[in-house]
């Protein structure tokens, strides 16, 4: 991750017309996975942005509106005068928009996760969705290749018993 520098918020304005395509606005409101679809848009692009620690919380800020940015305020009146990090920022906003009884139901969401009507690739998107709430239990390949196995339908999984996977890919 980048190290943290002063912040420039003539370059920080420069970085948002550059990412303007792929940075959206958010507003707040009670809708966890809007926020987290929010953060992982800006988390993505910050991957293809050389910005500082810094650039990232004034890029993230710059596009916080309503009900988000009165939190921003707040967050910054808390933390007063030291500079923000990046992982500061996002543990504040994951603390404010992902609540720890959000995060409980989508841990036990994904333990009782199984195929039903769906499509296989509508299982392993949920499937996919759901792990990042419980990445101890899926930290390792193996790991995640039996307990998404253990999901599927049992008709899918007695054609797959004659056959030896090694990666969740493979399955």
């Amino acid at each position: 991750m980048p190290t943290s520098a002063p912040t420039d918020r003539s370059r920080i304005m420069t970085l948002a017309k550059l990412a303007k395509e792929r940075f959206t606005l958010f507003h707040g409101g009670s809708d966890p996975w809007m926020a987290r679809s929010w953060l992982e848009n800006i988390m993505e692009a910050f991957e293809y942005m050389s910005c500082t620690e810094a650039e990232m919380v004034g890029l993230a800020a710059y596009h916080l509106r309503d009900q988000a940015l009165t939190w921003w305020k707040t967050q910054k009146t808390i933390l007063g005068t030291q500079e923000i990090s990046w992982t500061s920022f996002r543990e504040a906003f994951e603390r404010e928009y992902f609540l720890a009884t959000f995060r409980r139901a989508c841990r036990q969401e994904f333990l009782s996760l199984k195929q039903g009507d769906r499509s296989v690739t509508e299982y392993n998107t949920k499937f996919n969705k759901l792990s990042e709430f419980c990445p101890q239990l899926v930290a390792q390949d193996e790991d995640r290749m039996n307990q998404f196995v253990q999901g599927l339908a049992a008709y899918i999984r007695d054609r797959m018993s004659g056959s030896s996977f090694s990666s969740y890919r493979e399955a």
